[in-house]
């Protein structure tokens, strides 16, 4: 049987995989050339970020700061250790359960979060941040609000961008979140309540209601925080009770989860295409196409699938083309018939990569290329660095392209979505 320790953070992992992909995720990393204790909880390597995260699933048995102390303060101490021995002097070696035994790139982590989930549920109210020894801050989630955010944000770049404004917004301001109902405030919370509200000299802020409520009003005031808690103040009580529940029940918000269904190819792309007989190249090629959040994937499914479908029926020797970039990472998709042999797809394909990135000035600083026919069978390429050809091929591809007749009428992949769609 289980222990409540393992159950919770089974419960961390298999959200954070589903969301974040497994082949990110090292759930209970140790220090594989040292002591072989574990590290953390769970971390997450993606590019240039570190998310550590101490997962507590200590049962609150009514009395507050005893859960504080079993949850939050020994989780601070905890990060804060990680932390170190991360970021210190020696090398670290970690173990991914499906990857060779690898360093930690310390020296590539251009940014690093720190997170405790604490699992315990019906408390009355509980310290929205903290921060370790270091003045490091970490983020505290109950588990409704991590359930939710990571289902609502669902990209490592949706996630990172919530985390860091909500760093940004709080770091430095004693806040106290209140997710228990009006009337659910015995008499012994309250003086709980006010001793640790006593206890603080610095700015504070005040919340009624949940951390999803307050993800309401990031999600309406354009993925930023509520205005108000902005100004310049020593204190602030915001009262934002069942708005998530209200901010559900609107129709954009159901255009939003229809709209984003078309994004999803991009992560099954991944998974299907890109994870199979993974080599350097399909890592980097997934890496790219994960680093794109969640509207961004849905711009580039759709453009994918309008393409697709306006070539679909086309036979003989016909090559489809059409090129986006997004902030520097070039799109292209071509299409190919049955009819074409495999060293002509190849040559036209190259020849796509070639002229977009001439005819567009070197846009692009990476290209990605997605090529399909009729039954949706992928070729793909990935260009790591894009660099300016020699005046010889730039001129080669010219004549090329005089010659197959392309660049008289261009498709480009427009940016032109809206998160929540009228």
């Amino acid at each position: 049987m289980q222990d409540k320790g393992t159950i919770g953070e089974n419960f961390v992992n298999e959200l954070a995989f589903n969301s974040f992909f497994k082949f990110w995720c090292y759930p209970n990393p140790k220090f594989e050339n040292g002591d072989k204790k574990e590290i953390c909880d769970l971390l997450i390597l993606f590019n240039s970020i570190a998310i550590i995260i101490s997962v507590k699933n200590y049962e609150f048995k009514g009395k507050h700061f005893r859960y504080f102390n079993n949850t939050i303060e020994k989780s601070v101490k905890q990060l804060h250790g990680a932390y170190r021995l991360l970021f210190g002097n020696q090398e670290v070696k970690i173990k991914h359960p499906d990857k060779e035994l690898e360093t930690f790139p310390k020296n590539q982590i251009k940014k690093f979060f720190l997170l405790t989930i604490n699992l315990g549920e019906d408390v009355k109210f509980y310290p929205f941040n903290q921060v370790t020894k270091n003045d490091d801050y970490v983020t505290i989630f109950d588990k409704d609000s991590f359930q939710t955010i990571i289902k609502e944000l669902d990209t490592i770049p949706d996630f990172i961008d919530y985390l860091e404004k909500r760093e940004s917004l709080f770091k430095n301001k004693f806040t106290l979140i209140l997710p228990g109902g009006e009337y659910d405030f015995p008499l012994e919370t309250q003086k709980e309540f006010f001793q640790i509200a006593g206890e603080n000299n610095t700015d504070f802020i005040l919340i009624s209601g949940t951390e999803k409520d307050l993800l309401a009003h990031f999600f309406k005031n354009k993925r930023n925080f509520p205005d108000a808690l902005n100004k310049d103040s020593n204190g602030f009580y915001l009262i934002i009770d069942e708005d998530w529940k209200d901010f559900q029940k609107e129709e954009k918000v159901r255009n939003k989860l229809r709209a984003n269904r078309a994004s999803y190819f991009i992560d099954k792309f991944v998974q299907h295409e890109l994870f199979v007989n993974l080599n350097p190249m399909r890592e980097k090629l997934a890496k790219t196409l994960l680093s794109f959040d969640r509207l961004t994937r849905r711009m580039i499914s759709n453009s994918y699938f309008e393409f697709h479908d306006r070539y679909k029926d086309k036979k003989g020797l016909y090559f489809g083309r059409r090129y986006g970039d997004f902030n520097g990472v070039g799109i292209v998709f071509t299409f190919y018939t049955n009819e074409m042999t495999l060293e002509m797809i190849n040559t036209f394909n190259n020849l796509a990569i070639e002229s977009f990135n001439l005819f567009s000035n070197y846009k692009s600083k990476s290209m990605i290329l997605i090529s399909s026919n009729k039954d949706h069978r992928f070729k793909f390429a990935f260009v790591e660095k894009v660099e300016k050809y020699p005046e010889s091929l730039e001129e080669e591809i010219r004549r090329d392209v005089q010659t197959v007749g392309w660049f008289k009428n261009i498709e480009e992949i427009r940016d032109n979505e809206n998160e929540f769609p009228k």
